[in-house]
């Protein structure tokens, strides 16, 4: 299978569940290990990140309505994923060294 039909299938998935889940967050949490390394590696790399494959996902927790997921890629860096709460599903990727602007400690560390 293509790259560009695993996109497009992620994306009709979260689209189908946006109809009937809560926020976009959450429909990571409920996805399967490798369906979230998917949708988190694609998001990272339409951002213009370095993520080639991303190795493991962890929900690092919540900033006000916000949620942060970190993202350990095989390259050398890791990613900060902020999901905003609003109902537009907003995200916002950074490097986990700039987590700590938002008030975050650094990535792979729960608060």
């Amino acid at each position: 299978m293509n790259k560009q039909r695993i996109f497009a299938g992620i994306l009709l998935a979260v689209s189908a569940m946006s109809a009937s889940a809560g926020s976009l967050s959450d429909q990571v949490s409920a996805m399967s290990e490798s369906g979230r390394r998917n949708f988190t590696g694609m998001l990272i790399r339409q951002s213009g990140a370095n993520c080639p494959a991303v190795q493991r996902t962890f929900f690092q927790g919540k900033l006000d309505k916000n949620a942060v997921w970190n993202v350990a890629c095989n390259s050398r860096d890791n990613y900060g994923i902020v999901f905003y709460g609003d109902d537009s599903n907003t995200t916002r990727v950074m490097k986990c060294s700039e987590l700590k602007e938002l008030g975050a400690p650094g990535c792979f560390k729960k608060f």
